[in-house]
């Protein structure tokens, strides 16, 4: 039967609230060049960009999912939000004609102004700022079907479409964009697929998801938390393993808005497949291994190495991360179950 090889990757991989921590490459031993996945453990970093509550002026009600502070500066302008120069010969006849609403109160960067959204363009919140995704992102892709770049419907919501962010460092391990990924809850029995539709850096940066991904695992917003205070005003301090599948996308010509039902069924054959290992349990036992609190760094595969060699008591959470792993696909036992289990009545939380 063949087994599972897990190595470690060189380079400064971290997460948001963790500084460093280990991207682990996982294949068949017959097949150690050829990456099957990549495993690494963080806290999500949420992006709300794209959602139509995402950004709003001060004091518009609800308030926004995010701070104003994290969609501009004056050193950058504003990058959250569509913003504009109501004197610019393109945009002025539409803003005298009442097409496109900028505020003219909010704080000038770079010459531009935040645009508000309108209930005569059809935008889903008005009042609120029109919260934009990068321009090779927006949908959608057809030339024919283009919106106006004013108009909110025309980028991706991220509080409804479960995508994560590519940094370039996965790119050049073979990562690519439309490539599928699941995020598993540790200490709860939650879960959220994804796929690669955002670009970052080359940071060597993990983690990033669309504020779905976070509600998903139960990302919730904090309690007498505003932006005066923080400008961290949703959960995102539990513990959560990573698993991404290179050359996995879809052959679907519009990667925008991918439905969960469609990630999903990128993931179950993947995870099926990998639960075929002879040596599939230890999948879990990597991610279980990894946890702990931000300033520990997760060590990849160490312990679970010394675990191996020295079998004792399995890790907190194996059993709720091998629920996790299950719900979409990875069941490396006899039988099959009938229904979706829960941690009370699964085999898997079972000493």
């Amino acid at each position: 039967m063949s087994r599972l090889r897990f190595e470690n990757m060189p380079g400064g991989w971290h997460t948001v609230d963790y500084t460093s921590v280990q991207l682990t490459k996982v294949s068949w031993e017959s097949t150690p060049s050829h990456a099957l996945a990549y495993v690494f453990f963080g806290h999500v970093n949420i992006d709300f960009d794209g959602s139509p509550t995402a950004y709003g002026p001060p004091g518009i009600q609800p308030p926004p999912d995010d701070c104003l502070g994290n969609a501009g500066n004056a050193r950058d302008g504003w990058f959250g939000v569509l913003a504009l120069d109501p004197n610019d010969p393109q945009v002025a006849p539409l803003v005298r004609s009442g097409r496109i609403l900028i505020d003219s109160k909010a704080p000038v960067f770079l010459n531009q102004q935040p645009v508000i959204q309108q209930a005569r363009n059809g935008d889903p919140k008005p009042g609120y700022y029109v919260s934009t995704t990068p321009r090779n992102w927006s949908r959608p892709l057809r030339p024919e079907r283009r919106l106006p770049n004013y108009l909110q419907n025309m980028y991706t919501d991220s509080s409804q479409v479960t995508y994560g962010a590519l940094d370039g460092a996965l790119r050049a391990l073979g990562v690519s964009m439309g490539d599928f990924g699941l995020a598993i809850r540790h200490d709860q029995n939650l879960q959220s697929g994804f796929y690669f539709a955002d670009a970052g850096a080359n940071k060597h940066a993990l983690g990033e998801c669309s504020h779905k991904v976070a509600k998903n695992l139960g990302s919730t917003r904090r309690v007498g938390v505003d932006c005066t205070t923080s400008s961290a005003l949703w959960t995102n301090n539990f513990p959560v393993s990573f698993i991404v599948f290179p050359n996995s996308r879809t052959t679907i010509e519009n990667l925008r808005d991918l439905s969960e039902r469609t990630v999903e069924g990128g993931l179950h054959p993947r995870l099926a497949e990998l639960s075929k290992a002879g040596n599939a349990e230890e999948l879990a036992l990597l991610m279980a291994f990894n946890e702990g609190p931000p300033k520990v760094a997760p060590d990849g595969k160490a312990k679970l190495d010394q675990f191996l060699k020295n079998p004792g008591a399995k890790p907190q959470n194996f059993a709720t991360i091998l629920l996790g792993l299950a719900t979409f696909g990875f069941w490396p036992f006899p039988k099959v179950p009938r229904e979706k289990t829960t941690p009370f009545d699964s085999p898997l939380a079972r000493p």
